[in-house]
């Protein structure tokens, strides 16, 4: 990953407030894919360590329940934001953009909610050596990330946001123009260096978690971990990089010319059909 890694962060950035929750409708087993998404909730946090059959039993539970809640208290959430970016026009603003985010990070915050006290709940069962497979598994994702990094360190990172959000566009039905390329790139070298505080920050907030867990019979624990969890919720930690996204994004929408925006209308519109679909298949 490396700063592939921090050019994904970037679109999943993106896509947390405006399409992420979505991206599974990109296919026409949209619907069975949602409807096995606490499956793949479960085997993904199943990679950390090896659990219990009654550990495994545990957390299945937590996903489906979780899958019933996002059907019913999400997915509509999800829905009515798409059709907000669907509207933006010529007229878009940077203030615009940062709305959308906003809306679109308190939707993720709802699910790290939901998850929260299962997972404060959860802990209290596992055993040391569990902790240690979990903070191995912690120490091998810094190592693959630094590794990466150094592999693509003398990378541009003004280029790669340029194809990054080529890539992007592309997958929104958008072929952008030279001078939309152009202006993204002249955006883009406000940002002087990669963005590499993330691995460190992540590493650190792994490494107090690992201790939490080390004291969970401590009578704090469920308080102390609560607001560790919470705190990996830092949408502003990146500052001024996120005004300079934020602005591209404006900027690129706003200057769609009327091919452009069919194109994007019509995507969007895919993902509020498929999305409706859900809705009405949850009922």
């Amino acid at each position: 990953m490396g700063l592939k890694k921090n050019l994904l962060h970037y679109k999943k950035n993106l896509f947390l407030g405006l399409l992420a929750i979505s991206l599974f409708s990109c296919s026409a087993l949209g619907q069975w894919w949602y409807d096995r998404l606490d499956v793949y909730l479960a085997n993904y946090f199943f990679k950390y360590a090896d659990f219990s059959n009654e550990q495994k039993t545990y957390v299945s539970s937590v996903t489906l329940d979780y899958l019933a809640w996002n059907s019913s208290s999400e997915i509509p959430k999800y829905r009515n934001l798409i059709i907000k970016i669907r509207a933006l026009d010529e007229t878009t603003t940077t203030k615009d953009i940062q709305k959308l985010f906003k809306e679109g990070e308190s939707m993720f915050k709802a699910s790290n909610d939901f998850f929260t006290p299962h997972i404060v709940r959860f802990t209290k069962t596992i055993s040391e050596t569990q902790v240690k497979e979990i903070n191995l598994f912690f120490e091998e994702r810094i190592k693959k990330w630094k590794e990466s990094l150094d592999e693509t360190k003398y990378q541009n990172p003004q280029e790669q946001i340029v194809k990054s959000t080529k890539r992007l566009a592309r997958f929104l039905g958008v072929r952008l123009s030279e001078e939309q390329l152009i202006t993204i790139k002249e955006l883009s070298n406000k940002i002087v260096e990669p963005d590499t505080s993330y691995i460190e920050s992540q590493d650190i907030w792994n490494r107090e978690l690992i201790s939490i867990l080390r004291k969970r019979e401590s009578q704090n624990f469920d308080v102390t971990l609560t607001n560790h969890l919470n705190g990996l919720l830092n949408f502003e930690g990146r500052g001024n990089r996120n005004l300079i996204y934020h602005e591209i994004l404006a900027r690129t929408i706003a200057s769609l010319d009327e091919d452009q925006k069919k194109k994007f209308h019509k995507r969007l519109n895919f993902f509020i059909s498929s999305l409706e679909k859900i809705i009405k298949n949850q009922k």
